[in-house]
């Protein structure tokens, strides 16, 4: 090639790289690639009128959180958790109800009432218990550390009412109802209500 067409073949060239670089901000970037699978919502539901919502923390397990209103002889509030671990293993439903019986003194997981039913076509497990209900005070002991025995306040005249949402693609949903025995009874048929209602 002529050294002075090459020269110019090198200009042009050049000029061309930079413009490239150079881009303006009318010049749009290329949109990002979409994926199509649609985002899955939680799990929803109704909640009574009567409950008080409470803050639950923005992260973690627990997505929900409310305070049922006394019946006339309870001291103590009941409240209602919602919690859901995702698609992980710490949902095992089984799991989860051994710990809540776990809360209660004698063996309280085989005398629990069991029932199971389908919401919408998820798979509900109901789950009862009462008796004296411990709750710990105080950090859990560490894994390997010296065990002692945990300090815990013991209640008794309580009851447990608590339901696992199985969902086909949300993970299982854990809804759990523990107070004294007189309020979480009234408000067992408003629970019921909320499990019905999830969706």
């Amino acid at each position: 090639m002529h050294p002075r067409r090459a020269s110019f073949a090198r200009s042009a060239m050049l000029a061309l790289a930079v413009s490239a670089c150079s881009r303006t901000a009318a010049e749009p970037e290329p949109a990002p690639a979409v994926s199509g699978a649609p985002a899955v919502a939680p799990l929803a539901w109704d909640v009574p009128g009567s409950w008080a919502a409470l803050e639950a923390p923005r992260a973690g397990p627990r997505k929900a959180l409310y305070r049922v209103p006394r019946a006339a002889n309870d001291k103590d509030d009941v409240e209602v958790q919602v919690v859901s671990y995702g698609l992980g293993s710490k949902g095992d439903v089984e799991a989860n109800f051994r710990e809540w019986f776990a809360q209660f003194d004698g063996g309280a997981g085989a005398k629990a009432a069991r029932e199971s039913f389908e919401v919408r076509g998820m798979r509900v497990e109901l789950v009862e218990v009462a008796g004296t209900y411990k709750i710990p005070l105080g950090p859990r002991p560490q894994a390997g550390a010296r065990k002692r025995p945990p300090v815990e306040m013991v209640k008794d005249g309580y009851r447990l009412v608590g339901a696992a949402v199985r969902t086909p693609d949300r993970g299982n949903w854990f809804f759990r109802m523990v107070g004294p025995d007189e309020t979480v009874q009234s408000a067992r048929s408003a629970f019921l209500s909320l499990i019905e209602s999830a969706r």
